[in-house]
């Protein structure tokens, strides 16, 4: 071998581990029926598998709503989610109930012949000055009575009282929106089991009164946070 072909060889050799040092990881993406799998197959021993958000189709699924006057308006968001998902629904909210009488629906309604159960109270105990903690048990106690059931639960906190409720002169319910809020905190870091949505979509603008009984451009940002929040596919 010549010094020129040593040489040539040795150039050869040197560009081969470069381009070695420097080759781009190969990333297979693979739509499934599931969403979005990213694999990066440089670490061969344990691949890089990242699941991506998809959206659920809950057409003729059924559904059970458990609530006070938030969620016993004809044409409320309760009636829009499943208008627009495709979901059947047995609403059974009353204006004006506490979380006792709600955990006492719960059981003479839920079976497994529901998917869902929407659950959207603890404002009238608020004003009723429950303390909070034992409204939120009775929400775990029906959340509870869901997965006894194979029902899944959701568990919606309502708007934000501190924007939305104005109490003016009516010091009999001073603390009202404080005990409110307090309320939905605690359905978000206690509650076991259920999909908690935190649901402050709507302004001031869109209640109907000084406890913010939502109108119609309320029900509608509401059903449609919920729609959103839990990835509901529309029909």
């Amino acid at each position: 071998m010549t010094i020129k072909d040593k040489l040539l060889l040795m150039l050869a050799s040197l560009a081969f581990g470069w381009l070695i040092l420097h080759a781009k990881p190969t990333v297979i993406n693979s739509t499934t029926p599931k969403g979005m799998l990213v694999i990066d197959t440089i670490n061969a021993v344990k691949p890089q598998v990242i699941k991506r958000d998809t959206v659920v189709s809950v057409r003729g699924k059924k559904a059970l709503f458990i609530g006070d006057s938030h969620t016993a308006a004809d044409y409320g968001w309760q009636y829009q989610v499943c208008k627009k998902t495709g979901m059947a629904m047995l609403n059974t909210a009353v204006g004006g109930k506490q979380t006792p009488w709600m955990l006492k629906i719960a059981k003479q309604n839920i079976h497994s012949g529901f998917d869902y159960c929407f659950i959207y109270g603890g404002a009238n105990d608020m004003v009723g000055n429950r303390q909070p903690m034992k409204a939120v048990k009775n929400i775990q106690a029906i959340v509870d009575l869901c997965l006894k059931k194979q029902v899944k639960p959701i568990v919606i906190t309502g708007f934000d009282p501190l924007m939305c409720v104005v109490i003016g002169n009516r010091t009999a319910l001073k603390d009202y929106p404080q005990r409110y809020a307090r309320f939905q905190q605690l359905l978000v870091d206690s509650i076991k089991g259920a999909t908690v949505l935190k649901t402050h979509c709507i302004s001031r603008t869109d209640c109907g009164d000084y406890l913010c009984h939502m109108t119609a451009s309320g029900h509608k940002k509401m059903g449609e946070k919920v729609i959103s929040g839990l990835a509901f596919k529309k029909i």
